[in-house]
């Protein structure tokens, strides 16, 4: 998988080319997606089927309740609630997801990284030649850079940002990389679901209600996609992202709440 995405994604790759695959990147982007995808899509459906897995309760763990993490809350504040739920899921996810794998993170970076991996939903619509990721990541950066956090945290953390919307991050690209984008894809697809206490992850949706979340994101990142032509967005549904998010096991319940919002 490395091998294939070799540096896309990363913060320096965003900012020299905003974000946007070069022929080649994109080939080798698809083939690692359709790769990933082949890898869990299995795992997937047996999950939803029921058959479930054992691992740590997500539902034990808490947010840091710092001075930073209380910062990184009030720059979210514009965000929709949905897409705000979604990242504090992804972040008691990811966290949980560490422990699973005897993975030690900065608590801290993790929860800025995975609270901010969305921040530039509200301005999606608008922007037409940089991905949305490091739009993100540059909203990050001057509450990063006004923490304590040291400089090459503060880069783990925007890099996190910009790697989530690739089909792996592997550990060797940093704990904080790793986590954010297994939490953020477990909330959002169910993969690595089966690693954790299934009664805990109920438990966190219903801590974080996901409000129909599935439903809500996938047009705005659908025409984030057709807008920004060859950002991973764009990518991913061409791989196939749009069928996947319909095996998700959270994608009924989430088509439910969307429906029941329409009516009232």
């Amino acid at each position: 998988m490395s091998a294939l995405l070799g540096d896309i994604g990363t913060i320096e790759w965003s900012r020299r080319t905003n974000g946007i695959l070069g022929r080649g990147e994109k080939a080798r982007f698809l083939a690692a997606v359709v790769l990933q995808t082949s890898r869990a899509l299995p795992r997937v459906l047996a999950y939803r089927a029921g058959r479930r897995g054992s691992g740590p309760d997500p539902s034990q763990l808490t947010p840091p309740d710092s001075s930073f993490a209380r910062e990184v809350v009030e720059a979210c504040s514009e965000l929709e609630p949905t897409v705000v739920e979604h990242s504090y899921r992804s972040y008691i996810f990811g966290r949980a997801l560490g422990h699973a794998e005897g993975i030690e993170c900065d608590e801290e970076a993790l929860f800025a990284a995975t609270m901010f991996h969305d921040l530039a939903f509200p301005t999606m619509g608008s922007l037409t030649d940089k991905c949305f990721t490091l739009a993100g990541a540059e909203g990050a950066e001057p509450v990063l850079a006004g923490s304590s956090l040291p400089a090459s945290t503060q880069s783990d953390v925007l890099e996190a940002i910009t790697l989530h919307l690739n089909p792996a991050v592997p550990r060797e690209q940093g704990a904080v990389q790793h986590l954010t984008h297994d939490g953020v894809l477990l909330d959002v697809l169910g993969v690595r679901a089966w690693e954790l206490d299934p009664e805990g992850v109920q438990r966190v949706a219903q801590d974080h209600p996901r409000l129909g979340f599935t439903v809500a994101a996938e047009p705005v990142l659908h025409g984030h996609g057709r807008r920004v032509h060859g950002c991973r967005a764009g990518a991913l549904f061409l791989a196939g992202f749009g069928p996947a998010l319909k095996t998700s096991p959270w994608h009924v319940a989430d088509r439910a709440t969307a429906a029941g919002a329409a009516t009232t």
